[in-house]
């Protein structure tokens, strides 16, 4: 798509398959098995298509710069985006401050698409208003605008069952995918920008934030990532044990939330381990710990030399702002 090659993790498949037998499991006759196949297959066809387009908006923000999108991976958790970054005349990386702009632009990109899917999914739902003649008799709310503002809340009180009874299985079944899709969408911005933890993009945009605005120095951003990610992946897994607890074999996929809590507490423990030794620049999120060069300072002036340490720099890479 676009150049850039779509690969999906095979996981992506068994979870899907799993959703499936989940339906047929539960049973009924086979009017009611075809409808919940058919909304289960729009729902995952909805949420692959809104996560390209996420990733999309990182890969083509990289391009913009003058990197290229290696390929887009989608998998369980959502999708990563490979990309390059832009080099300078010679080949070589561009200076640290550009290098922290321009991975700033890059992973705001992404969050940045959910301004535009959110409303192209609102014009959808208003063609379905008047294609269809919703009115507040069937779906509970006077215009298709009531409608929209209460998908965007991600607390709202959308009551599907009233619409399901009032509309009928099958009109109700595109009303129900379009307001799916527009609370996925605000679901995955919030996540993406409000839980600093890995790998979300609220975990590059905290870190490269804070180095590149602020002018705080690798170590210290990674210090602050581990106390945000730690009571995140907590929170994430206290919320799979009670689902699991609640729901038993069918909270099961919630459990998948447990298990992103899990992986992150493991990169927070692993970007620890590589602060203390000063080897943040090994861990994708802190590229830029250790500069391409140094420069120094002698009796001729300014001297620029191959910055040769094994170590992260010690210096903040810069001194703040938007330059």
């Amino acid at each position: 798509i676009c150049r850039a090659p779509i690969r999906l993790s095979y996981f992506v498949c068994i979870f899907f398959v799993y959703d499936l037998a989940n339906i047929a499991k539960n049973g009924g006759n086979n009017s009611i098995l075809f409808y919940q196949v058919a909304q289960a297959t729009l729902n995952e066809i909805v949420l692959l298509l809104t996560i390209i387009c996420h990733e999309f908006g990182h890969g083509n923000m990289a391009r913009y710069l003058g990197g290229e999108i290696s390929h887009i991976l989608l998998w369980v958790f959502g999708g990563i985006c490979f990309h390059t970054r832009p080099r300078g005349p010679n080949g070589d990386l561009i200076d640290n401050t550009k290098i922290l702009r321009n991975d700033l632009m890059v992973v705001a990109a992404g969050p940045s698409t959910h301004f535009l899917q959110i409303p192209a999914w609102g014009l959808i739902l208003a063609l379905l208003f008047l294609a269809f003649s919703y009115e507040a008799t069937f779906t509970g709310y006077d215009s298709a605008w009531d409608c929209f503002l209460d998908a965007l809340n991600p607390l709202g009180g959308i009551s599907g069952a009233f619409a399901y009874q009032n509309l009928g299985r099958w009109s109700y079944l595109p009303f129900d995918t379009v307001l799916s899709a527009i609370r996925l969408n605000v679901a995955l911005f919030l996540f993406n920008v409000f839980f600093p933890m890995y790998p979300a993009d609220g975990a590059k945009l905290l870190v490269t934030g804070l180095m590149f605005f602020c002018g705080v120095t690798p170590r210290k951003a990674a210090m602050v990532l581990i106390c945000t990610s730690v009571p995140c992946g907590l929170l994430f897994i206290g919320w799979a044990i009670y689902g699991l607890i609640e729901q038993g074999a069918r909270g099961f996929l919630g459990g998948l939330v447990g298990w992103m809590g899990v992986m992150s507490l493991i990169e927070a423990r692993r970007i620890w381990k590589l602060r203390k030794a000063r080897q943040l620049h090994t861990h994708s999120l802190f590229e830029v710990a250790k500069s391409w060069r140094r420069t120094e300072r002698d009796r001729f002036g300014v001297v620029h030399r191959i910055n040769q340490s094994d170590f992260d720099d010690e210096q903040p890479l810069t001194s703040g702002g938007w330059k």
